[in-house]
């Protein structure tokens, strides 16, 4: 977080405004729900006292249809309850009233066709209506009661709802007066909780603005917590490694070109000026150039393999690949090498070859193999070199196989880097100027491959080439 950000922009604050919102769209969910299911269980529960009445009466119209003496009785004793007072209405089928109540028809209720088709049916009604002279809601039930199996009238008992809805008031009332303090509450904690949780931050941007390319060493210290935090930080702690490993790399390259170049152009310019010295033949100025353009084809191949590994390590280097057979490739190289070989007094032998069809660049994959077999070839005094061809169901392995100095087990790891020679002055003698290796290592990266070493001292190496095959 940038000191002196406009505090809106800032990450703790939008983190607290999500936090704050999620809280709020969460708890209004929360008391709507219980707001609404509040309001249904009291007018269930008015519901079942108007029913249980509702049964008083239908018990004893069941028996004395004209019993106007218990309603009124009935009357006299539910209008004086003080909570829960009550009206009702006796109709009969037709829905012509034959009793009502003190204050019934002060409310201007008037039956409804919906009413008596229900009663027809012998289905009850429950209904909430507002009085026309007052705005207190009312809930009624119109339930039809039966004698010997026939419709014999309609029961209308309801009461106001009066209570309920002050319930109601005072319920909401209560729960915006605790969403007040909860989300003040809960805004505060999601500020402290953000605020904690980007802390961190602010320690892996200072940490990192100091890091340079002079103390690359450095690297952040893991809080421990095993969280996500502490997984950025092992992952910019990876990327420092890396970056510090490029930056040794590109200096010890830079170094060992330095070096491998002044050798041989200080070398030439000492010849140079052995041959001004002094007047000399002409057969010895021929053979001192000679010697110059020996030198210059070097440096040429050299300045060419420095140029092909620094664009394999931008990623600029342009592969031209198609479809091919890496069984008649490796016998056409394998043959240009038979001559070199019996100069030396080799022998040169090709083993068990299986066709094999490969996808990949032919002039790269020739480079590739005229690297290892000219090593194997200039490292071995006596004896016999062997090339070799399989394939399993997923590659195609290229052997070659020596009976030279073989490769020291420490050594091993060393052989694939530039500039990297077992000895320096015998390879330098052999025109070698340890970067055949490495593009031959970054040749078989590039193809999706790989190559492994075998070696013991005095015994003899064994190069392994896997290549993928080309399936279908």
């Amino acid at each position: 977080m940038k000191i002196g950000a406009k505090f809106y922009r800032r990450t703790d604050f939008k983190l607290t405004l999500w936090y704050t919102l999620t809280f709020l769209l969460s708890a209004l969910i929360i008391s709507g729900f219980l707001y609404l299911r509040l309001k249904h269980q009291l007018i269930k529960e008015i519901d079942q006292f108007l029913l249980d009445e509702t049964m008083e009466m239908e018990r004893v119209l069941s028996q004395a249809p004209q019993e106007t003496h218990f309603l009124m009785r009935f009357e006299d004793e539910v209008m004086g309850r003080k909570y829960y007072p009550f009206f009702f209405q006796v109709l009969n089928r037709e829905g012509i009233p034959l009793y009502t109540s003190k204050g019934f028809g002060e409310l201007g209720y008037a039956v409804s066709e919906e009413v008596l088709a229900n009663a027809m049916l012998g289905k009850e009604t429950r209904e909430r209506f507002f009085s026309s002279k007052r705005r207190t809601p009312y809930r009624l039930i119109s339930t039809p009661f039966h004698k010997n199996g026939t419709l014999n009238g309609i029961i209308q008992v309801g009461t106001h709802l009066r209570f309920v809805r002050k319930n109601l008031v005072h319920f909401r009332n209560n729960i915006l007066i605790a969403l007040l303090i909860v989300l003040a509450l809960g805004s505060l904690g999601g500020w402290a909780l953000a605020r904690r949780s980007l802390s961190p931050i602010g320690y892996i941007a200072s940490k990192t603005r100091a890091i340079t390319s002079e103390n690359l060493s450095e690297r952040l210290q893991v809080r421990g917590t095993k969280d996500e935090m502490d997984e950025l930080i092992h992952t910019i702690n990876g990327m420092i490694a890396r970056l510090e490993d490029s930056f040794k790399r590109l200096a010890e390259f830079t170094a060992d070109t330095s070096h491998e170049l002044k050798t041989p152009i200080c070398a030439l310019r000492g010849e140079a000026e052995v041959l001004l010295s002094k007047v000399r033949p002409p057969e010895e100025y021929q053979e001192g150039l000679a010697h110059f353009i020996e030198r210059f084809d070097y440096l040429i191949r050299m300045v060419n393999d420095l140029l092909l590994l620094s664009k394999a390590d931008g990623s600029q280097a342009e592969l031209k690949m198609a479809p091919l057979r890496l069984d008649t490739l490796i016998s056409v190289i394998v043959s240009l090498f038979q001559i070199l070989a019996e100069q030396k007094g080799l022998i040169l032998k090709i083993g068990p070859i299986e066709e094999v069809m490969i996808k990949g660049d032919k002039v790269r994959l020739q480079q590739l193999f005229t690297n290892l077999i000219d090593n194997a070839i200039k490292f071995t005094q006596k004896g016999w070199v062997l090339i070799t061809l399989e394939k399993n169901k997923e590659a195609a392995i290229v052997r070659i196989r020596d009976t030279g100095i073989g490769i020291p087990e420490e050594e091993r790891e060393n052989i694939f880097k530039r500039f990297y020679r077992l000895d320096k002055s015998r390879s330098r003698e052999r025109g070698g100027a340890g970067l055949g290796l490495s593009i031959a290592q970054w040749i078989a990266h590039a193809h999706h491959g790989k190559i492994e070493v075998e070696s013991e001292l005095n015994q003899g190496s064994t190069f392994s080439v896997y290549l993928p095959i080309l399936k279908g």
